[in-house]
């Protein structure tokens, strides 16, 4: 399911266990930050119908897409679900137009995500879930609370239902070099992103305004 090796790989089993809690049998799931296409794989695997959208996809049955501009029509989508980048720290390609570039410290970063969210709320059909995956920053003895800041961005449009905070196995971080580093620069190892899993309840435009509300 995907690529184990790709930068950032989406946990199978958090998808699995999305898709089947939130999706029946030929519900569309979208993703528009593919990258290796776990969600992909593991929605197609369960009998969901699955649009897959990358800035630069690595696969062909991945399509070229801005998340902030998602190519599908609104109201259709069952289940969102957006593993991003959470600051400036991978090289993912895509060139200035690449979220991955844009430092979780500043301010354009909450607003660019806060237009994928947009997008998000607009493709999701009345009662649609929104699953974000994303992680703090702690970079040159500074600590970012990049996820406590996009909970705050998605629950202007969303309504919360859970949140969820994932392990990461095998993570580089578990090394012995990033052990010594932490004990000598006093920092603690951050080997988990959250999940933030909300609802759509109310209509908006793609300029973040209410255009009504639905059942």
């Amino acid at each position: 399911m995907g690529d184990p090796a790709f930068n950032g790989v989406t946990p199978v089993g958090c998808v699995v266990n999305l898709v089947r809690r939130y999706t029946r049998p030929g519900d569309l799931v979208l993703d528009p930050m593919s990258g290796s296409g776990t969600v992909l794989d593991v929605t197609t695997s369960l009998g969901r119908r699955v649009a897959a959208f990358d800035l630069v996809p690595r696969r062909r049955d991945i399509a070229r897409a801005d998340a902030r501009l998602c190519p599908v029509r609104s109201g259709v989508v069952a289940l969102v679900i957006v593993d991003s980048p959470y600051s400036d720290n991978v090289v993912y390609g895509g060139g200035d137009g690449c979220l991955g570039r844009i430092p979780c410290r500043e301010p354009r970063f909450y607003e660019e995500m806060d237009r994928v969210a947009v997008e998000a709320h607009r493709v999701l059909r009345p009662n649609g879930v929104l699953a974000w995956v994303i992680s703090d920053e702690y970079r040159r003895s500074t600590y970012t609370p990049t996820g406590f800041r996009m909970f705050d961005v998605l629950a202007r449009r969303f309504r919360p239902i859970d949140t969820v905070v994932l392990v990461r196995h095998h993570d580089r971080s578990a090394s012995p070099m990033w052990e010594h580093r932490a004990r000598r620069f006093n920092f603690f190892l951050r080997g988990f992103k959250f999940l933030f899993i909300m609802r759509k309840e109310k209509e908006w435009n793609r300029n973040g305004e209410t255009t009504g509300t639905r059942g």
